[in-house]
Parts: structure tokens; sequence; C-alpha cells
């Protein structure tokens, strides 16, 4: 217990060089928490301390107009602070912005009864008991079990606590990046909005600054052809979303809602089903949990293990996708390369190709077979055999294949058809190798297939 006193004491010095606001009982506390782990602590205090200088720069910037909201309208009262500050941020410090962004908020906590919000917070105290491992073990690793996402994560990856580190960490790394490209190209960004460019997004500004590595020219006809494209994406959703499957528009049928779009509009039952859904862990596209919902007699229990097969479902069939592509890689790994004379047993002077083999071999190949092109393939692979010989100087290499019609002499390499005479050029290799008369020569032969039915032989 006094060696650990004497570790605590010993970092809590260095953390006071670093952060010297920060208490010593504050220090240990946090060193406590973190089981002596120095680094966790310094990254929270940076943290604590980032927050701080942004709250005390926007409080400088937008202090007096925050102020004034909080006096002018009711519900900006029941705001935290640093809330309202980063509202200004977000917008630019327009105000009008800010009211009627604040009057929107308004509106729907006022359609939003207590009710629900109980049954949020019920809802979420079940999922902390019912979570309370995986939440420690989440705490462990850094993350903040604070944040409300983390508890949909869990329920939506089954308490799976790897994804949710993996996809918590992406998200950091998500948000770290961005961090990085507005640093980066702060005074950039600082000189398009003072030329008159104005983004809601700021997060499109530094990609596209990314994009044009950094050069403001660039950037602005980025910005100009990506602002065409989206009129041009607003103006066709606004079209085709005004004119029903008649072909008749909104304007011509007196107002009257399409069926297309009557097709979209969710009903209360729709909604209070979904929330049911929700509520019970069913997640994804909203239709087409609906859609699932009726097929299973509009049971919760059905619809949820109908959900979770095919979420398991999904990733088997990933999970064999990806071991697929793993086995790909050893054996495109595991291949012996052999491109020297050095390499290759000096009594060999026979070899056998197996074509049809080949084109399964290597993934240009492969997609020029699978494409029915044929003709090319077979020209590609003697073509290929042909200058692997130039370097091996073998007597006799000879490609085989179950049926082709180009059987002119590539090189040094010799083509042969395994049809009209035998089926496969399978058939035609064992009968080569069973002939009496090549006995003595299969001993200087060699016969490159897949099929290993051929080894024995």
């Amino acid at each position: 217990m006094t060696s650990n006193q004497q570790t605590y004491d010993e970092q809590v010095r260095i953390l006071q060089e670093r952060f010297p606001r920060a208490s010593t009982n504050r220090l240990t506390h946090l060193l406590q928490k973190h089981a002596g782990d120095i680094d966790q602590v310094r990254a929270r205090l940076v943290q604590r301390d980032f927050r701080s200088n942004k709250w005390d720069s926007l409080e400088e910037r937008f202090g007096t107009t925050v102020t004034s909201l909080q006096q002018e309208i009711p519900s900006a009262q029941s705001l935290k602070r640093i809330r309202l500050l980063r509202l200004m941020e977000r917008f630019s410090g327009d105000v009008e912005e800010v009211r009627k962004f604040l009057q929107k908020v308004e509106e729907r906590d006022h359609d939003v009864n207590a009710d629900s919000r109980a049954c949020r917070r019920q809802r979420r105290e079940e999922l902390k008991s019912k979570y309370a491992t995986q939440l420690v073990e989440l705490s462990q690793a850094g993350i903040n079990v604070d944040c409300p996402c983390t508890l949909r994560q869990l329920e939506k990856n089954q308490g799976d606590v790897n994804k949710v580190i993996e996809k918590m960490s992406h998200r950091r790394e998500k948000k770290e990046k961005r961090t990085e490209l507005d640093t980066k190209y702060a005074s950039q960004i600082a000189q398009l909005e003072a030329d008159g460019i104005k983004i809601k997004n700021k997060r499109c500004l530094a990609r596209l600054l990314e994009k044009a590595d950094g050069q403001v020219d660039v950037a602005k006809q980025l910005i100009s052809e990506w602002k065409e494209k989206k009129g041009k994406n607003r103006e066709y959703r606004h079209r085709h979303r005004n004119i029903s499957p008649g072909g008749t528009t909104a304007q011509e049928t007196h107002g009257a809602a399409s069926c297309w779009r009557k097709r979209r509009e969710f009903s209360s039952d729709d909604i209070e089903n979904l929330k049911r859904l929700r509520s019970a862990g069913v997640y994804g596209h909203p239709m087409k949990i609906l859609a699932m919902y009726h097929e299973c007699n509009e049971s919760i229990e059905l619809t949820k293990a109908r959900k979770d097969h095919e979420r398991e479902m999904r990733n088997q069939q990933r999970e064999e996708r990806s071991l697929k592509r793993t086995l790909l890689a050893e054996a495109q790994a595991g291949y012996v390369a052999i491109n020297n004379r050095e390499d290759w047993p000096r009594d060999i002077e026979h070899v056998y190709l197996d074509g049809n083999n080949m084109m399964f071999v290597v993934n240009s190949l492969r997609r020029l077979c699978l494409n029915r092109a044929g003709k090319k393939t077979e020209r590609a692979i003697a073509e290929i055999a042909s200058a692997w010989n130039e370097q091996m100087h073998i007597p006799n290499v000879e490609i085989i294949f179950d049926a082709t019609r180009q059987l002119d002499q590539i090189g040094s390499v010799k083509i042969w058809s395994a049809e009209p005479t035998h089926r496969t050029t399978d058939d035609m290799l064992v009968e080569i190798a069973r002939k009496p008369e090549n006995r003595e020569k299969n001993k200087r032969t060699i016969i490159i297939t897949s099929d290993r039915a051929l080894a024995v032989l």
C-alpha cells in the first residue's frame, strides 16, 4: 500500500508540472480510477483543458449575445449555456438562425410528452443493468459509457464488447481526422469565408480543401461544382416527389397528395409499432421493419427472432467471404516463384501445363474467363508461358486446353486441344502418362495441374 502511495505521489508531481491548476486530490482520484495509468489521466486532463479553452473562446465571442438570447427566449433558459455557445458557433453567430433552431426545438419538445421521456429513461436503466459487465469493460478500455450511443451499440451488437470498441474507435478516429483537417486548413477556411463562401457544414470545406491540397482557387472550383450537383439533386427530388406514377403533378391534382407519397407516410399506428419494436431491440430501415412486422402477424417476438436470424446469416456469410479471401491470399502467397534455370531440376526436359486450371489461378485471368473472354484468356496464358520459358530454356513446353481452336505455337510453347479425341484435359494427360512408350520419358516430365488424381500416376 505504501509503495502504491509513493507511486501515486510521484505521478501526481509529474502531472502537476503539466497541469498546475489541477488539485492534488483530483489527480490522485483520477489515478486511482484509472489504476495508475498516467497516460489515460493525462489524456483526460488534456481533453478537459481543451474544452475549458474552447468554452472561454466561445464565451469571449458570443457571451453577450447568448445572455440576451436567454433573456429574450424562454426556451433558451432551460438549455445549458455551453450548448447555446456551440449553437452560435455552428451558425457562425447568425442570431436569426439560432432563434429559428430554438423555436424548432421548443416545438419538438412540446410534441414529445412526459410519458415517452419516462419510457426512454426506464429503457436506459434496463440496458445499464443488462450490460453492467460490458460497461465496466468498455470503461476500462477508455470508452465513454455515459454516452447514450454506447448503450445503443451494445444492444445492437448483442453485447459484443469487441465490436462496440471497434465502432467507437472508428468514430473517434474520424473525429480526430476532422479536427486535424480543421486545424490544418483553418487559414484557408477563414479566407474562403472572407471571400463570401458560406457552407453550413464546415466539414465539407475541410474535405474539399484536402482534396484540393489546400489550394483556395481549386477549392472554390470544387465548391461551385459541388453546389451545382447538389442543386441538380434537389431539383430532381423535388420534381419526382411531386409527380405521381400516372405522370400528373401535385398542382394538376389541385394539391392532392400522390399515391407515391402516401405509401411513404407513416400513420400513428406505424409510429407506435416502430417505438415498440425499437424498445424491444429491433433496429433497421423503418419500412422494412414494418413490413417484416406485418409478415410475422404483428408479433414483436417473431419479428425480433427473424431479425436476429437474418443478422446471424449476414454475419455467417461475411465470415465465409472473409475466410475465402484469407484462403485465396494464403494460396497466392504460397506460390513458389521459379524464374531461373538454376532453380529448375536439370533432368526435367518436358513440361505439360493444364491450361484450364491456370485460368483460375490469377485474378486477372479469372475475370477474363468469367467474362466469357475464353480466347483472350487462352492467348494470355500461352504468352505468359512463352515469356517464362524464355528464361527457363526448357526444351519442350506444351499447354493443353479442354477445347480450343487456337493451336498456333506461341514462341517455344506448343498448344493442344483435348477435344475431339478426349473429353477433358485430365483425360488426355492421363493417357499420355500411361502410354508404355512414355515410361522413360515420364521420369523427365512434369505435369502442372491442380488435379490431385494425376499425382498418383
